[in-house]
């Protein structure tokens, strides 16, 4: 009897560690398996909070100095560009411009007086031809108004109904010039050459018309009257 107690003793001590040892061993799994679980999870966490720092600090960069993107360095760049070229067109616009204003007052080497172009030039800026030849020239119906043709050279050139009215022609050089029709009221003609000038219809510098077959002077005149 002793003996059988003694036996069942040691089977319950046995059977006690067997149970000791799989509930050390299932606690131990089920902590293992808490840290693998818990581990991605804290990973997940962390990976948020670093995103969202990452995010506040990129929006307060953005806001503290936004960033330019190359298309916006490109455009920029190409602004620049053009507003380069367009400064050196107008420079050498403005350099052509001067030439052109300076050829209109040099007279053509080969036939010593202006040119038609040069003339229409002379006209669109200064309106001097003072001491210029523009013998011969066909300027018909041309308005030399308000010019000033101190000793200018218009010898037997055509200014049939051309209008030189208010035009200083002090000196100027009238011989064989065709004035029929032309506008000479209030010139100034004082030491003007009218020899052999064709005066037929044309307005005289008081006013007054030329009759048919004036030539070198206003003869014969049609009216005393002022034309208005």
């Amino acid at each position: 009897m002793f003996a059988f107690s003694i036996e069942h003793a040691s089977m319950d001590q046995n059977s006690f560690r067997i149970k000791r040892t799989t509930m050390t061993f299932f606690r131990t799994a089920v902590i293992a398996a808490g840290m693998l679980f818990t581990l991605p999870l804290f990973d997940i966490r962390s990976s948020c909070v670093q995103a969202k720092e990452a995010t506040a600090k990129g929006v307060d960069a953005a806001v503290a100095a936004p960033a330019i993107t190359p298309a916006e360095a490109v455009s920029a760049d190409t602004t620049e560009k053009v507003k380069k070229k367009a400064v050196v067109k107008r420079k050498k616009k403005r350099k052509k411009s001067a030439k052109k204003t300076t050829a209109t007052i040099v007279e053509d080497a080969s036939t010593g007086k202006l040119t038609i172009n040069q003339v229409m030039d002379v006209l669109k800026t200064t309106r001097d031809f003072s001491g210029k030849s523009l013998s011969g020239l066909r300027l018909v119906g041309i308005n030399l108004g308000k010019c000033n043709l101190k000793g200018a050279d218009l010898s037997h050139a055509n200014l049939e109904r051309a209008d030189l009215g208010e035009s200083d022609l002090e000196r100027a050089d009238l011989t064989g010039a065709n004035l029929k029709m032309a506008n000479l009221r209030l010139s100034g003609m004082i030491g003007a050459n009218l020899d052999g000038a064709i005066l037929d219809g044309a307005i005289w510098k008081d006013g007054r018309i030329c009759a048919a077959g004036s030539s070198g002077l206003c003869r014969d005149l049609a009216s005393q009257s002022f034309v208005k």
